[in-house]
């Protein structure tokens, strides 16, 4: 099983792209703070880990529009691990998560929690005419 939930804050506003066909492509970075006590130690520590995200087509734009940098968010989806051929002609990795659902948690000062669903309608979300694109893509992300 391939399943993510992550919940932070963003590190940075969507970057979104349109592939060669015209579908929309969002990577944002997701801030994710957790607390540990170090071996030998009694005082809690923080560890921010930055996790990048990609989201595609309806999802995508609406990430677009309704995320900003700092805003709490909750991301479900999958880790994906994708290679590439950097400019100096090495092979490079890169691993995300795809994203099939992203959310404001409710009480943030932001759109219901429904408004940015693809696929997964919340409560309030009956009739918003999201398509439930799903993550899956036969296209190269265009950056």
């Amino acid at each position: 099983m391939n399943s993510v939930q992550l919940m932070g804050n963003l590190a940075r506003d969507p970057e979104i792209r349109f592939t060669k066909t015209g579908r929309a492509v969002a990577m944002f970075t997701v801030a994710c703070t957790r607390t540990y006590v170090p071996a030998g130690s009694t005082e809690q520590r923080e560890l921010t880990d930055f996790i990048p995200c990609v989201a595609w087509g309806n999802l995508a734009e609406s990430c677009g529009n309704n995320l900003a940098k700092g805003k709490r968010v909750f991301v479900e989806g999958r880790i994906s691990v994708r290679s590439y051929e950097g400019a100096d002609g090495q092979k490079r990795y890169r691993t995300e998560v795809v994203a099939d659902f992203v959310a404001q948690p409710l009480g943030s000062d932001s759109r219901p929690a429904a408004d940015m669903s693809a696929g997964r309608p919340g409560p309030s979300a009956a009739g918003t005419g999201f398509d439930g694109l799903g993550s899956e893509s036969d296209e190269e992300i265009p950056f």
